[in-house]
């Protein structure tokens, strides 16, 4: 059988297969192997197809994630500069539509992709190419529709299946190749996968010679995913959207819920309402885990109302690099104010661990 008869018959049994709690896990299995076979004629035909073209600009690139008519553009409508198209039917928006989010002096770009739909990941609605869009976010935001709370599972599971881990960390295996000896395997007192499955799961990627260390503990699935380089690891906040159509009991219980089965954020707003943005917008900036540095020409005062924005547990180097990311190698030193040192106006090195709202003063050799 071809790849191509393959895949038709994946997506026969797919499309004849009803959604619900027991045929969840059959479903994403059918979603996997449909996912691989979509790749490997993809690669077969020396392309992987056209994406959404994106500029990332501002500090930070956010994607909004959801099923068409969960209210996406009503969101980035009410807390950006975006003209987004808004309609009470789906598919509304059907290309990516920017905005910029200006918080806490951060710039962030807030990218509206066009509405998911299930099957997306077996080439239904242009999952791919919405996929190109998610791996340039530096965080996602799955808007959910508070009538629909499922909706969150099945977004996670057609992501999965795109090869988006969610929330999730590539895991702490190192694979060596090797010339000649075949495989060896130090677990370091991990709980690993018996020595036969991994030489049968590292043969199906022709790899018969390699050193495997685990710094974890791992199953295949974890090995499975260390072999695949098309994984992107994103995280993801959810916007239980809608809540003005609920009772507030409500919206808190499902909110609530899905926190505890999905380990994710969940903030409840009505973007059509403009309820609880406040909170939407600060967990965005939070999420982000950025900071912001304000920075102090010597003999001169701080720009305090233009702060650079860098990730968090940056050093005063990070900064430098930033900003002169050809001269960074130049930097001698720093004086920074602040709550990470003693007193104000300590000279402090490179490798000085900053914090939110520090003032820094670099210096440079000459």
């Amino acid at each position: 059988m071809t790849l191509e008869e393959k895949l038709e018959e994946l997506r026969t049994e797919y499309s004849k297969t009803k959604y619900n709690k027991a045929t969840n896990k059959h479903l994403g299995i059918l979603r996997k192997k449909i996912a691989k076979i979509r790749r490997e004629l993809s690669e077969k035909k020396g392309g992987t197809g056209v994406g959404f073209a994106v500029k990332k600009t501002g500090d930070a690139t956010v994607a909004l994630v959801g099923f068409p008519n969960a209210g996406k553009s009503s969101l980035l409508s009410a807390i950006t500069n975006a003209d987004s198209k808004v309609a009470n039917y789906a598919f509304t928006t059907l290309t990516v539509v920017p905005g910029m989010l200006e918080y806490k002096g951060a710039k962030i770009q807030m990218l509206d992709v066009p509405g998911l739909i299930e099957g997306a990941s077996v080439g239904k609605g242009g999952g791919r190419k919405i996929v190109s869009v998610i791996r340039v976010a530096d965080l996602l935001i799955f808007i959910i529709d508070v009538n629909s709370p499922e909706q969150l599972y099945k977004l996670l599971d057609e992501l999965f299946t795109l090869d988006i881990r969610v929330n999730s960390e590539r895991p702490k295996i190192r694979i060596e190749r090797r010339k000649a000896g075949g495989i060896e395997i130090e677990a370091n007192g991990h709980k690993v996968p018996v020595k036969p499955d991994i030489v049968s799961l590292l043969g199906e990627a022709k790899m018969f010679n390699a050193y495997v260390v685990f710094h974890q503990n791992a199953t295949l699935d974890d090995l499975s995913d260390v072999l695949d380089s098309n994984l992107t690891y994103v995280n993801a906040i959810a916007f239980l959207n809608k809540i003005d159509m609920v009772s507030t009991e409500y919206a808190v219980a499902v909110a609530k819920e899905l926190e505890k089965t999905t380990k994710m954020q969940v903030v409840p707003i009505s973007a059509a309402k403009q309820e609880n943005l406040d909170k939407a917008e600060d967990a965005i900036f939070l999420s982000l885990s950025m900071m912001r540095i304000y920075l102090k020409p010597r003999g001169g005062d701080a720009d305090m109302e233009k702060p650079l924005m860098i990730a968090k547990e940056s050093r005063v180097y990070d900064v430098a690099k930033k900003l002169h990311s050809k001269t960074a190698g130049m930097l001698k030193y720093a004086y920074v104010s602040g709550k990470s040192v003693k007193f104000q106006n300590q000279l402090v090195g490179k490798e000085h661990m900053l914090v939110d709202e520090d003032i820094v003063t670099l210096i440079f050799e000459k």
